[in-house]
């Protein structure tokens, strides 16, 4: 039956006596976060007046609060039964998608203090995966391993602030990585040896046919000749660009479909636009922040290097629309966790979807733009290395060593 709110007035499909979706809100939050006497404790006030003002749409709100697992966590920290704390949340919450959006939202209202949530949950897992290993040395030499080589600034990973440098698919691939030197370090106790007197023949066997059991295991057997622990070699695989034989005619054919599709999702048409032009990587597109981009100038201007890049019409007609449409007052592409960024993930899904294949096709710009520009000029626009430009530079098959020439003349 179609009547009005008692509430607010609003008229839309709503059951006879009950308030709409949007006054129910706060009534919600209240029923989610008080506890046995009815009332909210102290430390979870910041949490609800977050929810009450700063959730987007009520309906996914109600949805969220009444299915989601999250919300049995909150119930649980709203009554006591569950510490406060970032270590009983991710002991509790278990999957990581659960874990990282409720930590995000506790830091985000202010609940719980700033912190990289995925470095967190990084040492978590390891302090709980670790003991599972059998042998108290490959504990140790694993804890040596990932502490001084895997990730050498995680020292002090709980007290580091959350604009960490490290994503959370650079962690899955560290835990991936420690996993396959522990069954490496299981195997050579199986066969009665030690890494000194293990069989350079034997390594071979184990690696067959496992490409990434050989990129994991190349960096570990390096680490452990360097430190005089075993002798034993796994080659780096050699590496192909992907997408060297990309057809550039290709690559224009979709960034005219992207630049014609003014009705394309903003954040789809940015970031395509994006790798189109200028090669960048998924990773550090999804990390540009609303400070990098400076509507102001004339033209407009996205810093990514040391310079900032003169953004042409069409991708800058994109970016206000972007802009106009953000959450965020951080990100320029915010993510469903709250105060976060996008992951690489779901904009190259977006992408695909689109028809872009985003390595390939930041291949063929960087060849391109290192084609018509010094690498030098590449370096300081786009915040890459200037070895790493040159390297680009040598494969589109530019030539740029009268470059110093011709700026001394020019100057």
């Amino acid at each position: 039956m179609t009547m009005a709110c008692p509430g607010c007035g609003t008229i839309e499909e709503v059951r006879k006596h009950r308030l709409c979706v949007e006054c129910r809100r706060p009534i919600a939050i209240q029923q989610l976060l008080a506890d046995d006497s009815g009332e909210i404790r102290p430390e979870l006030h910041p949490l609800a007046e977050y929810l009450v003002t700063h959730h987007g749409s009520a309906i996914s709100l109600e949805r969220w609060l009444y299915k989601s697992r999250c919300a049995v966590v909150l119930r649980e920290l709203a009554d006591g039964t569950l510490p406060l704390t970032a270590d009983a949340i991710m002991t509790r919450a278990h999957a990581g998608q659960s874990v990282a959006f409720l930590l995000s939202l506790l830091i985000r209202s202010g609940v719980l203090p700033d912190f990289d949530i995925q470095a967190a949950r990084f040492e978590h897992w390891f302090q709980r995966w670790l003991p599972t290993v059998p042998h108290p040395e490959d504990r140790l030499l694993l804890r040596r391993y990932c502490t001084w080589e895997l990730l050498p600034s995680g020292r002090s990973l709980r007290g580091r602030p959350a604009t960490a440098v490290r994503s959370g698919s650079t962690y899955q691939k560290v835990r991936a990585a420690l996993k396959r030197c522990a069954a490496l370090l299981q195997q050579i106790r199986a066969s009665g040896e030690t890494l000194t007197t293990y069989p350079q023949r034997s390594l071979d066997g184990f690696l067959t046919g496992s490409p990434s059991q050989r990129d994991a295991l190349a960096p570990f057997t390096r680490w452990l000749r360097r430190h005089r622990l075993s002798r034993l070699r796994v080659e780096f695989r050699s590496h192909r660009l992907e997408g060297r034989d990309y057809a550039a005619d290709h690559r224009w054919t979709m960034a005219r479909a992207f630049i014609t599709r003014d009705d394309m999702d903003p954040v789809t048409r940015v970031s395509g636009l994006l790798v189109l032009f200028y090669g960048l990587h998924l990773t550090r597109i999804a990390a540009i922040t609303r400070a990098q981009v400076d509507t102001t100038a004339r033209p407009m201007t996205l810093t990514v290097g040391t310079e900032p890049i003169e953004l042409p019409e069409v991708l800058a007609e994109a970016m206000v629309q972007l802009l106009d449409g953000n959450r965020s007052d951080t990100w320029l592409f915010p993510g469903r966790n709250p105060g976060r960024p996008i992951t690489p993930g779901p904009l190259s899904r977006r992408l695909r979807q689109e028809g872009l294949l985003a390595g390939s096709a930041r291949v063929t710009a960087l060849m391109d733009l290192t084609r018509q520009l010094h690498p030098r000029i590449v370096s300081d626009l786009l915040g890459i290395t200037a070895s790493s430009a040159a390297a680009w530079a040598r494969l589109s098959g530019g030539e740029w060593s009268d470059y110093p020439a011709l700026r001394s003349t020019s100057t």
